[in-house]
């Protein structure tokens, strides 16, 4: 399933604008969100102020008869408002592993989530600036990533003061969903099932939003979905791209925003996720040869050594099985 609509008024592209007219509307609840908690971001990833606008209007706007008007926005609100209610975790992709991810097969792998247990319901991920743009030239700089489980309904449902989000029927045991609002108030959403044999379900026609989907955003769809199955993978099995974001890395050149009734018990820091993170290359045996191969990507897949098929997935066995650059000296 992919959506595609328009969040705020369509004569209005712009995501920044809009938000400051609604940061004008909602002062009260926008204080108690940034009073609530604060995140230190690192540079060229999205910032706090910007991120609590849009967890503002999420909250605002989760309620059931939003769904009426469009049920594409109201699955990001849902979605990005349950993430704030359940304070959950924020990772920093870095360019390095999304361009990795890129050059890693997941989507084309037989039961790439074969066992798969979320340990994580929902999560953010950060992206660089200018690193992800939409086929329309939007901007996505973060993703809202939501797991849900038939056996803990739980997780799709919370409360944060006086607002109550309850859970809905789930078709599947096992989805998982994207959601962002790009910088041209564009919001996408990819929602993805997941069978006992790991195998994916999800239909590339199906469009909930306001716009047709085209053969460019379905490309690009495709790409965001390859991108999260890596992550969920990398989550599991690969703790070494992990490495916490520390006080020295939040560089600011300016004051900025400063967060109200900041206390060092409402900070948060992200964590990095492929820092350091560095791509192979290799040089081929017969590269001085007349027949030696260009240069060129050998791409990367995960193997599975244990399918978790049968037993707990966590016990399982995943190995990243990188992308390499061949013959690129």
């Amino acid at each position: 399933m992919k959506l595609k609509s328009i969040i705020f008024d369509e004569k209005n592209l712009n995501r920044d604008r809009s938000l400051k007219i609604f940061e004008e509307i909602q002062k009260d609840l926008l204080k108690e969100i940034r009073g609530d908690r604060t995140y230190k971001m690192p540079p060229n990833y999205i910032n706090w102020h910007t991120l609590s606008g849009i967890v503002s209007v999420a909250l605002s706007s989760c309620g059931s008869e939003y769904a009426k008007v469009d049920i594409s926005a109201f699955i990001h609100s849902y979605r990005t408002a349950l993430w704030f209610i359940k304070d959950a975790p924020i990772y920093c992709l870095t360019e390095q592993l999304i361009t990795a991810f890129d050059r890693t097969d997941a989507l084309a792998k037989p039961g790439i989530l074969a066992g798969w247990l979320p340990s994580l319901p929902t999560f953010l991920l950060a992206i660089p600036k200018g690193f992800i743009h939409t086929p329309d030239g939007g901007e996505v700089d973060y993703l809202t990533i939501s797991c849900s489980d038939c056996e803990h309904p739980e997780w799709n449902s919370g409360s944060w003061h006086n607002i109550q989000i309850k859970p809905f029927s789930l078709e599947h045991n096992l989805y998982f969903q994207i959601c962002t609002v790009d910088s041209l108030e564009t919001v996408w959403t990819s929602g993805t099932a997941v069978k006992a044999d790991g195998s994916l379900i999800y239909d590339e026609n199906e469009s909930l939003g306001k716009h047709t989907i085209s053969i460019d955003d379905k490309a690009f769809l495709q790409r965001i979905r390859n991108l999260v199955i890596n992550v969920l993978l990398a989550l599991e099995f690969s703790p070494d791209l992990l490495m916490s974001v520390t006080e020295s890395e939040i560089k600011r050149k300016n004051k900025g925003f400063q967060p109200i009734n900041c206390t060092f018990s409402n900070v948060r820091y992200p964590r990095w996720l492929g820092k350091n993170y560095q791509p192979f290359s290799v040089i081929s045996a017969d590269k001085k040869t007349h027949f030696s191969p260009c240069t060129h990507w050998r791409r990367g897949h995960w193997r599975m050594l244990e399918s978790g098929e049968g037993k707990r997935w966590r016990d399982s066995k995943r190995l990243w099985i990188e992308p390499v650059l061949v013959n690129s000296q």
